[in-house]
């Protein structure tokens, strides 16, 4: 009895996720198809039944879960030289999908089904066609790559857990658990697939939209910053931990078309000084996820203070009256155990969740 009422709760769980997953995936994508038609508009105005905007919209959808899930899924686990496998399957991708789409414009116009005819009007939409085409498949590349990094981190962490939890009564394997323990907070697994996929997405968006390139490139390197200090023990120069926060300050402000307003105010000597990794630049990707800086009256603060071996650095954002993210907690927690585990009696975390303002400081002695 107590197995299978297990075994139900384990089944409404997967439900539920399974659900939630679903849910998070239509409002996303809600969002998008709202922020594009709102924007055709107020710009040109639309200009087709909102039928026929519905109907290439959920084209566009299955070629984002396509290349997604069956393309980059076969060609990546099914095949030994995927990148290849992928690039050449996607071209096949791009062509079909091109022919469709315009089986399908010639059906809405009240054209022939087979009509190819090529004209320097014709030739605009097959390019901007294949321009839309790179986008969604660049998209579903990236959310491919995040997903399965996420859930090849997630078993591995698991099944190394599983392991020291089971050795865990000798202090030889406690210590090795907290090593463990803390790699895992500082999501330090290194997926060689993501930096694979982000190559191949600047390579095939950069000359499409600069812009689109340039956020892979800053987040590419900012992933690469977390991989590299992947050691619980090592520490790097707090200027390396400063340039990411800058670099995370300016793809959020690409991705929120500059409409975030975050000043870094930077005291005292930081060359030579050394810290733990990812502390500083967490708060500050928290800050911008969940709290309200898209008020240039009143805008997010970063302050940082590095005297002699004392090192302060705090964040000082508006509170959001709503947001699309639940806060958990979890980030903040993480924080607060590096430290305990890194700097133990030597650091000091103060939360104030104020009326108008969230503020987190950490004081830490180097």
């Amino acid at each position: 009895m107590l197995h299978a009422e297990t075994s139900n709760d384990l089944m409404r769980q997967i439900i539920r996720t399974k659900k939630a997953f679903i849910l998070r995936h239509i409002m996303v994508w809600a969002i998008f198809i709202t922020y594009e038609l709102s924007l055709i508009e107020l710009t040109v105005g639309l200009n087709a039944s909102l039928v026929h905007y519905a109907f290439f919209y959920l084209l566009n959808i299955g070629l984002f879960y396509f290349n997604a899930h069956v393309i980059l899924d076969f060609a990546f686990f099914q095949t030994s030289k995927s990148i290849l496998v992928a690039a050449i399957f996607i071209a096949i991708e791009i062509v079909f999908y091109l022919l469709i789409k315009l089986q399908c414009e010639n059906f809405w116009n009240g054209e022939s089904w087979l009509s190819l005819s090529f004209t320097l009007s014709h030739g605009k939409l097959w390019l901007s066609n294949i321009f839309r085409e790179i986008f969604f498949i660049g998209f579903s590349t990236a959310y491919w790559s995040m997903l399965y990094m996420i859930r090849f981190k997630e078993r591995n962490h698991a099944i190394e857990k599983e392991q020291l939890l089971q050795k865990s009564q000798t202090l030889e394997l406690e210590n090795k658990y907290i090593t463990a323990e803390n790699a895992y907070l500082q999501n330090q697994i290194s997926p060689h697939l993501l930096f694979n996929s982000l190559s191949f997405i600047y390579n095939a968006i950069h000359q499409v939209s600069p812009k689109a390139g340039n956020c892979v490139m800053l987040l590419a390197d900012i992933m690469r910053y977390s991989l590299i200090n992947s050691e619980d023990n090592r520490t790097v120069p707090l200027l390396d931990e400063v340039a990411q926060i800058e670099k995370l300050i300016e793809l959020s402000g690409l991705r929120h078309e500059h409409k975030i307003f975050i000043s870094f105010q930077k005291k005292g000597r930081l060359k030579g000084i050394h810290i733990l990794p990812l502390i500083l630049i967490t708060l500050v990707e928290n800050m911008i996820k969940h709290g309200g800086v898209g008020d240039v009256t009143k805008p997010g603060k970063i302050l940082l203070d590095s005297q002699e071996n004392f090192l302060t650095f705090k964040t000082i954002n508006e509170k959001r009256t709503s947001t699309l993210y639940t806060r958990t907690g979890i980030g903040l927690k993480n924080i607060e155990k590096r430290l305990a585990n890194f700097y133990p009696g030597k650091y000091t975390l103060e939360i104030k969740d104020e009326t108008e303002d969230f503020i987190v400081s950490i004081s830490i002695n180097l």
